[in-house]
């Protein structure tokens, strides 16, 4: 990889992600825990910081149970660890 084309991919990669991909994410994850073997959950969750991270973690787990049932501590924790995994590899 060219030099530039480095700086632009570590400087593209560190950036939070758009509000319309949280979004998305978030309308996924009201399906449950599952969501997160789909490749576009995938996708989506490995663009997220770890503030936006945290905010996702409390959104689902606040959910309203006409919308989605709120995730349970285990489920978030799935979420936290399918992140850090997908973090590892970029």
């Amino acid at each position: 990889m060219r030099t530039y084309e480095r700086g632009s991919y570590e400087f593209l990669r560190d950036r939070p992600a758009p509000e319309a991909t949280i979004e998305a994410l978030m309308f996924s994850l009201r399906r449950g825990v599952s969501e997160l073997t789909k490749p576009d959950t995938l996708r989506r969750l490995s663009e997220l910081d770890q503030g936006q991270l945290k905010a996702a973690c409390r959104r689902v787990q606040n959910f309203s149970p006409e919308i989605a049932t709120p995730w349970s501590p285990d489920e978030v924790a799935a979420l936290i660890a399918k992140w850090r995994e997908l973090r590892e590899r970029r």
